[in-house]
């Protein structure tokens, strides 16, 4: 495989994420939130299923063990349902450039619990970036005054809050459950498994007018709930996958620091969110915590 070619694919993937924040905040608005969490994955697991069939994974998935078909159900109960919901429910009251900076904390509060519970190594540099991250985050999202916290912290962020838990939760118990696993299988069925879980939620919470929202769309919103779909769901993981496969898992995550940054820059484009000061400063900290984790992390090998 050609090596600019993955490492165009990755840059390709951190650009789809960062523009799942927009996108995910245009949905937000146009549909409620389990029917828009529920066409997401309805769009994303076809050609998933397709992918899997392609690659000859069934074969594979028939012979998963019981505990290990319990675990893919967890995952997806917290990783796909949980945060979906909580990520379109939140971004109804949230801009998506400072929803992102609630959820650019994720691989800090991933690795803090990584060493509490399953005792990873760290070094000072992690820690170092830890609470530069930590502080760049609180300062986007308190806009420059971390004092007041409170203050600025609404019904919104707490359910961005709720899905940056979810998905720590779901990545590290993806860790223990989906050993021997592979990313296409366990993305294909807890992708499968979480679709029928938010198709539930919008047949029992939402009435006819909700699921009609659907037909009523325009151009720009198909546009975001396709691109969360084919684009920030299949797309930006095989290449992901590819890049985890021939850069390795480090080098592959290291693209992921750049997405708060692009998340920001994408929603002042195209939904012209203000760019304030304190958002750009919080957005640069955290993205340097990031860069400053991953390196710590890269001298424990």
């Amino acid at each position: 495989m050609n090596p600019l070619r993955i490492h165009l694919q990755m840059v390709g993937m951190a650009i789809l994420w960062g523009a799942s924040w927009p996108w995910g905040r245009v949905v937000a608005q146009a549909m409620p939130t389990f029917v828009a969490s529920a066409m997401r994955f309805l769009f994303a697991i076809i050609p998933l299923l397709i992918w899997l069939y392609a690659a000859n994974r069934f074969t594979y998935a028939k012979k998963l063990r019981p505990n290990q078909w319990f675990g893919l159900f967890l995952t997806a109960l917290l990783g796909i349902f949980g945060y979906s919901t909580f990520f379109i429910w939140g971004l109804k009251y949230v801009p998506a450039g400072q929803g992102t900076m609630v959820v650019a904390s994720n691989p800090v509060f991933t690795m803090f619990f990584a060493i509490l519970l399953f005792k990873e190594k760290w070094n000072r540099w992690v820690v170092l970036g830890m609470a530069i991250a930590v502080s760049g985050s609180l300062l986007a999202m308190t806009k420059g005054n971390p004092a007041n916290l409170l203050q600025h912290f609404g019904f919104g962020q707490m359910l961005l809050l709720c899905a940056l838990v979810c998905w720590v939760a779901y990545t590290l118990l993806a860790r223990k459950v989906l050993t021997g696993i592979d990313s296409l299988t366990a993305t294909t069925i807890s992708s499968t498994f979480g679709f029928f879980m938010l198709a539930l939620a919008a047949i029992c919470t939402e009435d006819a007018e909700g699921w009609a929202s659907v037909l009523q769309l325009n151009g720009a919103q198909w546009f975001s709930l396709l691109g969360l779909a084919f684009g920030a769901t299949v797309l930006a993981y095989a290449w992901y996958f590819d890049g985890v496969k021939y850069l390795g898992a480090g080098n592959a995550a290291a693209y992921i620091i750049i997405v708060p940054i692009l998340g920001i820059l994408f929603s002042a484009m195209w939904l012209h969110e203000p760019l304030d000061a304190s958002l750009l400063l919080g957005g640069l900290l955290a993205v340097s915590g990031l860069g400053i984790m991953h390196w710590g992390r890269m001298q424990l090998r």
